[in-house]
């Protein structure tokens, strides 16, 4: 029996509305950058150029973090843990018996928390994209899943 979690960040904008947003705040923008030109601004036109440039970059980056996922799987002897990103796949295994579910707590006062897998000595962040309520409820799940170092719960069926 095996359990199986799989993790993706909340990209929500196709790549057609990305390109439509991106178009439609170009002209929108351009109409008010023109009508400064014309006054005698032409330092505007160049100003506006960078900001679209920076928009341009920030939709790319975007659009990119879609074919980032996490996969956790749990049998009853191995926790692996699956991270297809586009610079490919990287899989990390631990023991199931020796593995043990962590939730840091953040550095800082507002910072975020880190959830870990952690077995002899190797650690692994899982869902650093997730919400810290998010994150809280996957370590629950996991840490019944997993069970703790010497201890390895019996897999329920999935409900």
């Amino acid at each position: 029996m095996e359990q199986r979690i799989t993790l993706a960040p909340n990209c929500s904008l196709t790549r057609s509305g990305a390109q439509l947003f991106f178009g439609a705040t170009c002209l929108f923008s351009l109409s008010f950058a023109l009508f400064f030109v014309l006054q005698g601004f032409w330092p505007v036109l160049v100003f506006w150029a960078l900001e679209m440039l920076a928009l341009g970059i920030a939709l790319h980056v975007s659009m990119q973090r879609r074919n980032y996922t996490q996969t956790v799987l749990i049998t009853d002897s191995r926790v692996s843990l699956i991270t297809r990103s586009r610079h490919g796949e990287a899989k990390q295994e631990f023991a199931r018996h020796w593995a043990k579910v962590r939730l840091r707590s953040p550095p800082r006062r507002h910072g975020t928390s880190r959830l870990t897998i952690e077995s002899h000595g190797r650690a692994f962040e899982i869902g650093h994209f997730l919400t810290e309520e998010d994150r809280r409820v996957l370590a629950e799940r996991l840490g019944r899943l997993v069970g703790g170092v010497n201890e390895s719960p019996p897999l329920e069926v999935a409900k």
